[in-house]
């Protein structure tokens, strides 16, 4: 399996006017340049889910036969999260933590922000399933990769055609949510971790992976845990989805009545 050594490159949900850090043919390309024998061929885009009409159509153009890979969190977890990575720099004492979590449940009783429509699964997946044949596309469940990764990625390995014996390290948290304890070395390991062109240019190749494991292992022992999300503004969150968690459930064949709780 050869991946782009940029992590989401959103090429193709490039309108021209929206950012995007590739945004042309050439530049995209170049990411596949050191491609030897692979067998599979890839990057990964969380864009292209949440803007999946503009973006499918893209895909199909440039790679009609491209196998698709969906890996879908319970919506509430995933927006609280996201609400509170993107509002991570702000985190800091306990009053300012809890500013947070009131303008999260303030956000969810208004509905308004954008942040709450990147969780409409069923929507987002239309797209893709109308133009591709089902058996390009993996929808998986982020469940299934927390409590069994080996067995996700075996799956994930047959459906690539990839030798599904082979084994990963899964030990390793990347970009792992929580409160930083010391905000300097919070942002320098963020940058070292998210900055590989630059770890790429001024190190070996053989050290480039235990580097970036190493970041961000100190990353991840510089938070603290997250405050939880209460039970009365959940419950407001999974109102949002219902409906849409109830027609994913029949499309990919699983019970998700627990994201419903």
């Amino acid at each position: 399996i050869y991946m782009s050594p940029l992590k989401e490159p959103e090429f193709f949900c490039y309108d021209g006017q929206r950012h995007s850090h590739i945004t042309n043919l050439e530049d995209y390309f170049a990411l596949f340049q050191e491609v030897s024998d692979e067998i599979a061929i890839g990057e990964s885009s969380t864009a292209y889910l949440e803007l999946s009409e503009f973006t499918a159509k893209n895909i199909q153009h440039y790679i009609p036969n491209a196998k698709l890979i969906a890996i879908l969190r319970e919506p509430a977890d995933a927006l609280y999260s996201l609400y509170l990575m993107v509002h991570r720099n702000k985190l800091n004492d306990s009053s300012t933590v809890q500013k947070i979590c009131d303008g999260f449940a303030h956000m969810v009783e208004n509905k308004r922000s954008g942040l709450i429509n990147g969780r409409y699964y069923y929507q987002q997946l239309n797209p893709y399933l109308s133009r591709f044949g089902r058996e390009q596309i993996k929808i998986c469940l982020f469940e299934d990769l927390k409590t069994d990764p080996n067995g996700l990625l075996k799956e994930i390995f047959q459906f690539l055609g990839v030798d599904e014996k082979f084994l990963v390290d899964t030990s390793i948290h990347h970009n792992k949510g929580g409160i930083p304890k010391n905000k300097l070395l919070y942002n320098l390991t963020t940058n070292l971790v998210s900055n590989q062109t630059l770890l790429r240019r001024l190190t070996p190749k053989r050290l480039h992976k235990p580097l970036q494991q190493a970041f961000s292992s100190i990353k991840n022992r510089n938070l603290a845990k997250l405050p939880q999300l209460t039970p009365e503004v959940r419950k407001q969150v999974i109102e949002l989805y219902r409906e849409d968690i109830l027609k994913l459930q029949d499309i990919i064949s699983r019970d998700l009545s627990k994201w419903l709780e």
